[in-house]
């Protein structure tokens, strides 16, 4: 509870308007990680414990948009 208290006040005082809170930097901290190709998805999917690669994508919310580019992103040689 008190983190949520302390991450609350933030965003009031920085007035960032929408809900933030605990959960919200969780799920933050993973779609970065694996978008900006920092950890992989294997790591976040151990980290969050979900049982399969699906379902982590599904609580990122990773769209198609974001794959196409991660592929057109990738050095072949």
């Amino acid at each position: 509870m008190q983190a949520w208290r302390i991450i609350h006040a933030a965003v009031v005082e920085l007035g960032i308007m929408g809900k933030i809170a605990c959960h919200s930097l969780r799920k933050t901290w993973g779609y970065h990680a694996i978008i900006d190709g920092d950890v992989s998805l294997a790591v976040v999917v151990d980290i969050y414990n979900h049982s399969s690669y699906e379902t982590t994508k599904l609580y990122l919310g990773i769209r198609q948009d974001e794959r196409d580019e991660a592929i057109l992103k990738m050095k072949l040689f």
